[in-house]
């Protein structure tokens, strides 16, 4: 049987609550320290971002017995293009990918 909080939901002191917490937060700080190195203008809001768009796809993937991955995949390259401004190296290699 699961420990249920007084609203009926799962218990946030269980240990088992609190080890999802502290390990959904590290990854959000993983992903975010990711984005710093790379030169996001808001690592903190990317990292979450992303984390929330893993958690949605892993969701999505048990729910519905399909793959959502791949989708997840896209939506993050762009969530990472807008959050991470181009330099001139990068401008010139996608003129020669579009060449």
């Amino acid at each position: 049987m699961r420990s249920r909080s007084p609203r009926g939901g799962p218990d946030p002191q269980h240990p088992a609550s609190q080890y999802a917490r502290d390990y959904k937060k590290a990854v959000a700080v993983r992903l975010a320290d990711t984005a710093r190195e790379a030169g996001a203008a808001d690592p903190e809001q990317l990292g979450e971002q992303l984390a929330l768009l893993l958690d949605g796809a892993a969701a999505r993937t048990r729910v519905l017995d399909a793959d959502a991955f791949p989708t997840a995949a896209a939506i993050a390259a762009v969530l990472i293009d807008h959050a991470i401004p181009a330099t001139a190296g990068d401008d010139r290699r996608r003129e020669e990918v579009a060449s």
